[in-house]
């Protein structure tokens, strides 16, 4: 059983202020998901989520985290091909907690071995993991990928969660700042249709007209501040122009 109550001691740690992260959570089950994203949202961090292997790898392709904790016994792909898709085939060095039953030295090992940065096995208490997490996002701070996003006129405050085009502030629905983060992270890289609805929707099989719709609020809220650099490619998906 997971500690919901931290120790006083490690309590009084975490909460002195420490930096907020943009966190994705990995785990099948629902409640152990539910008391990780309960807590980790109290300590003041943004968190996704994803179900499976699968979504998790859908979502580290769209946007960029700060911290990624990860289950290994996973649906439709396992924690440690997820681990081996982030390193070798996203090439990201995004710190990865894992947080699984497996409690075999050889499964640490090999964890470890394909790019994990720590391995904490289940059971353990919530503010273990909090601490992991801030002592990750400390020593990776200078790899992580800017605050700021920009291209041309355009800018994205990922802290902040504010866009502006120059000097003017955009007024986005969630999903359209997801969109835009996306699109941002790489200026000029075309990102699918199939990328973006996984993104929005992870567990959801909706139509293409559920994306053509944020993407024409998210365009026609570019163009009422000017800014026109939002580009379809036919058959493909979407991209940003670059500057």
């Amino acid at each position: 059983m997971i500690a919901a109550h931290p120790d006083p001691d490690v309590h009084s740690a975490t909460s002195a202020g420490p930096a907020t992260c943009q966190l994705l959570v990995v785990e099948d089950d629902a409640t152990i998901l539910a008391n990780l994203v309960e807590y980790l949202e109290l300590q003041g961090h943004q968190v996704d989520v994803a179900y499976d292997g699968l979504a998790a790898q859908n979502r580290l392709a769209a946007r960029t985290y700060d911290v990624v904790i990860l289950d290994l016994g996973l649906p439709r792909a396992d924690g440690q091909v997820v681990l081996h898709h982030l390193r070798n085939v996203l090439g990201l060095a995004t710190p990865v907690l894992v947080l699984t039953a497996r409690d075999a030295l050889a499964s640490k090992l090999d964890t470890l071995a394909l790019g994990a940065d720590d391995y904490l096995v289940k059971p353990y208490a919530l503010a273990e993991v909090a601490m992991r997490v801030q002592v990750l996002h400390r020593r990776a701070r200078g790899a992580v990928v800017s605050d700021l996003l920009q291209a041309g006129s355009l800018c994205l405050d990922r802290r902040r969660r504010e866009a502006r085009v120059r000097d003017q502030r955009l007024h986005l629905m969630p999903r359209s700042m997801q969109i835009l983060e996306a699109l941002l992270l790489d200026p000029g890289r075309v990102i699918s249709r199939r990328a973006l609805e996984n993104l929005l929707w992870p567990d959801e099989d909706v139509g293409t007209d559920a994306l053509r719709s944020q993407i024409h609020l998210l365009r026609k809220a570019l163009s009422q501040a000017g800014y026109d650099g939002l580009e379809t490619v036919h058959g493909v998906g979407y991209r940003l122009k670059c500057p």
